[in-house]
């Protein structure tokens, strides 16, 4: 499995894409630096603002659109390359070659959020407040990438099953980081609309908000007594996401099975 990590990232590695997720990582904190040189973000300032503002922002919109276009590239090079004919005399299976690729996408979300850590942490000695409590935002720019990542995988369903253009994956990857994305900042509001409220309650993006609110949301506020009812606990944001990131694995495996057979 490893020798099969270390050629599919030799593959980006070629393209220079891990440049690109690092440089990617460093994008956000230019703006959101800015933003709380301006003045404090709600009740925190320096590293806590900038720190909050890219796991809260940055990491759901850049991750899973970073993610989704590399699994694109990754699934669609044999087919590119016209090497699929050899996959299929070499002793390796489908299943192991899908796992190998879904991995260095969950490889590619760490180095995303250790540089997503280490850039905050360049913008909140920029807007000159002391870094805090670093293992703990580790962690939590860990979980929240592996989270994220995951969240993609039904859109790496699309990708394989539909094995169109680099286009059309690209597209169907921002509508749904988008899509997502939104769904997640409308999850703290009451609504009558059942398909909505559904909608909240079993995509990705507004459940893992709903855990990463706990984290940043100050209590005894009014925006926290407000959005109370909606935390979840990570155990429970774990459970779910760990469930539509099985299942779909499942399929991708499937999928690509019958594309190889």
């Amino acid at each position: 499995m490893l020798k099969l990590i270390r050629c599919e990232m030799r593959k980006l590695k070629r393209k220079h894409f891990v440049s690109f997720v690092i440089f990617a990582a460093l994008l956000f904190p230019i703006p959101f630096t800015a933003l709380v040189l301006a003045g404090s973000v709600a009740n925190f300032t320096g590293f806590e603002a900038v720190f909050g503002l890219l796991v809260t922002l940055g990491i759901p919109i850049m991750l899973p659109a970073i993610t989704g276009i590399v699994a694109a590239m990754l699934f669609f090079m044999e087919r590119d390359n016209d090497t699929l004919k050899n996959l299929r005399v070499i002793p390796v299976s489908p299943v192991k070659i899908v796992t190998a690729k879904i991995l260095v996408l969950y490889i590619l979300g760490l180095i995303f959020a250790l540089a997503t850590l280490a850039s905050s942490m360049v913008g909140g000695i920029i807007a000159g407040s002391e870094l805090t409590n670093i293992g703990e935002k580790l962690w939590v720019a860990i979980v929240t990438a592996l989270l994220y990542t995951t969240s993609i995988l039904p859109v790496v369903i699309a990708i394989v099953g539909f094995n169109r253009s680099y286009i059309f994956s690209i597209i169907l990857t921002f509508f749904y980081t988008m899509f997502d994305f939104m769904l997640a900042y409308g999850a703290m509001f009451t609504t009558t609309d059942p398909m909505l409220s559904l909608l909240t309650s079993i995509m990705p993006a507004p459940i893992i908000y709903r855990w990463q609110a706990t984290k940043f949301v100050e209590a005894g506020t009014t925006a926290y007594t407000v959005m109370e009812p909606y935390f979840l606990p990570l155990w429970l944001v774990v459970l779910t996401v760990v469930i539509i990131g099985a299942l779909s694995y499942l399929a991708i495996v499937r999928i690509y099975s019958k594309r190889e057979s």
